[in-house]
């Protein structure tokens, strides 16, 4: 019989190089933010709470990532996907797939399509709200893109101090730039209005989610959707009426979400990128040696999937370790669905008890603690 799998204690966890790299990221981005914005020179006074809790957000995002790196499964096909990518006679290819997967899977959603139509529309409304409101609002707060008006009517955008197109007051392209957030805002609206409903209509959803982890995202960025309408229609309609409180409001909610972001659901947002590398093994793995069933000869994955396989449940804890010698992973899936079945149906039949009690004796013993 193999020898017994050796379990990852989360004791051994090191929390301090997560710590070292987490504070690293953020004193980059801090670097970053000065010379983006020459030594500070085109840098907002007004954003730096907003700057300020985006380098603490993004290094707490680093550390937990680095910290999720540490678990079995993370580790093992995280690296195994580096060292399958930067095969050198198979780089090129490799990159086609990588590039075909961002397309799909990133980009596209299809993964998500696969399971219902409004479940994609509902994510792809507040992926892309969001990861456009970023690339609008970070490059402003840090202080890398700015305007200057220049004549009467002419506005012209800053790239890192390098002078872009000068756009005209009134024009569709200016109005498109400064209205751009308010799209992408009623973009997360939709979406999370519809993830809502979902979760509310929805009784698989229901049996499992909870407030802090399902609603709070959705909410949390629906407020800062709504609050962002509030700062235009303040100033566009009601002569900046509230304008100060609702943008002091705007604000807290946006910090709140970046230190939201690395330890609660939307956490998910910086995982998914990882999963190019898994992608990209379950392709190869057609081209390795295959994985032979013990039970009916079929060759049905790479062998070094099924190795690498066996090593992360054998770190997570669980034996799956069989008489014959062989684990329950060496088997095919259908001999798996076979091989389960087969062991159920022989359960009323077994002499030796395979859990700590039985129903009969469990609902005996309540019987007796009652009388």
């Amino acid at each position: 019989m193999a020898n017994a799998p050796q379990r990852h204690d989360p004791a051994e966890i090191n929390y301090s190089r997560p710590t070292i790299i987490g504070l690293l990221a953020a004193a980059a981005l801090t670097a970053l933010v000065i010379i983006g914005s020459r030594n500070l020179e085109h840098f907002d006074s007004a954003l730096f709470g907003y700057t300020v809790a985006s380098i603490v957000a993004f290094g707490a995002v680093v550390f937990r990532y680095a910290l999720w790196l540490q678990r079995p499964p993370t580790r093992i096909y995280f690296r195994r996907g580096l060292q399958l990518f930067f095969q050198r006679r198979k780089l090129l290819k490799n990159t086609a797939v990588a590039a075909e997967t961002v397309g799909k899977n990133l980009a596209a959603q299809n993964f998500i399509f696969r399971r219902g139509t409004s479940r994609w529309l509902m994510h792809a409304l507040i992926m892309w709200g969001c990861i456009l409101s970023a690339l609008i609002t970070f490059p402003l707060a840090f202080g890398w893109v700015h305007f200057k008006l220049e004549g009467d009517m002419g506005y012209r955008a800053y790239l890192f101090g390098f002078p872009l197109q000068l756009m005209e007051g009134r024009s569709a392209t200016a109005w498109i730039t400064f209205h751009a957030l308010d799209f992408t805002a009623v973009m997360v609206i939709a979406g999370c209005a519809i993830a809502i409903h979902r979760r509310l209509k929805d009784r698989g959803a229901i049996a499992y989610q909870t407030f802090l982890l399902d609603f709070t995202p959705h909410l949390l960025l629906i407020a800062i959707s709504v609050s962002g309408l509030m700062l235009t229609a303040s100033s566009l309609w009601f002569e900046g009426y509230m304008y100060s409180f609702i943008a002091l409001s705007h604000q807290a909610l946006v910090i709140l979400t970046l230190f939201y972001v690395p330890f609660g659901k939307l956490f998910h947002i910086v995982q998914r990128p990882a999963s190019i590398g898994v992608e990209l093994y379950q392709q190869r793995s057609h081209e390795m040696e295959q994985a032979v069933c013990p039970r009916c000869g079929t060759m049905f994955t790479g062998q070094m999937w099924i190795d690498d396989l066996k090593k992360v449940v054998g770190e997570l804890g669980f034996d799956y370790r069989l008489e014959n010698g062989y684990t329950l992973q060496d088997y095919c899936p259908r001999c798996k669905r076979v091989m389960r079945g087969l062991a159920y149906a022989a359960l009323p039949n077994a002499k030796e008890k395979v859990f700590l009690g039985s129903r009969a004796e469990t609902e005996a013993a309540r019987s007796g603690d009652q009388a």
